[in-house]
């Protein structure tokens, strides 16, 4: 099948989709809100938090929902992108990467989070070795990220793609919370290897 054909049938697969249908008719950015809604309603990940961080938060229909959650008194959006501004949200363009992201956080906002949500996928191969990899080390990055900027007993929500590396992630979590979970919504296409990793009780190493 040539490219062309390919990009055609997504399109059409995509305007079909119910969750866009539903995303579009209710003015939210993308369809994924509704996997973090379905994950909220199960885990109550944000019954607790005052200040909430989504990692990786373009375009911001996360963050849409964040600030529907009338308890969340400082919502941060992180990203390389740039996104429209949102009410209640600071924004700040970054790498999670960036060894000066802690620092800036810190100085702007003087807070940790209750809750530290992460979508955000590597680019994806299709060499499964790899994309593993890059997941793998993607996680050991929110793990850092969640040492210097979670709150003791909060939350970590974390995209993954189920698959080698997945066990030792999870062992790596382990040694960071109380709780974690694995978690496919069902916004969450049927044929992708997408799940969530929803950790709680974060237990900060001394």
């Amino acid at each position: 099948m040539s490219k062309n054909k390919k990009t055609t049938n997504w399109i059409a697969k995509h305007k079909r989709d119910p969750f866009v249908k539903k995303s579009k008719k209710a003015n939210y950015r993308s369809r994924a809100i509704y996997k973090l809604i379905e994950i909220n309603e199960k885990y109550k990940v944000f019954s607790n938090a005052e200040v909430v961080i989504d990692l990786g938060c373009a375009p911001g229909s996360w963050l849409q929902y964040i600030c529907e959650q009338k308890n969340i008194k400082k919502i941060i959006g992180i990203d390389i992108l740039d996104i429209d501004p949102l009410h209640r949200v600071d924004f700040i363009r970054a790498d999670i990467a960036d060894s000066k992201l802690i620092e800036k956080i810190q100085i702007q906002n003087n807070c940790q989070a209750g809750v530290v949500l992460s979508d955000i996928a590597p680019n994806i191969t299709g060499i499964a070795d790899i994309d593993q990899s890059n997941f793998a080390i993607l996680a050991m990055n929110i793990i850092e990220f969640c040492k210097e900027s979670l709150k003791k007993e909060g939350f970590l929500v974390m995209k993954y793609f189920n698959g080698s590396s997945l066990a030792k992630t999870k062992e790596e979590l382990i040694k960071h919370f109380k709780i974690v979970g694995v978690f496919k919504p069902s916004a969450s296409k049927q044929a992708s290897n997408e799940i969530y990793l929803v950790c709680n009780k974060f237990k900060p190493l001394v």
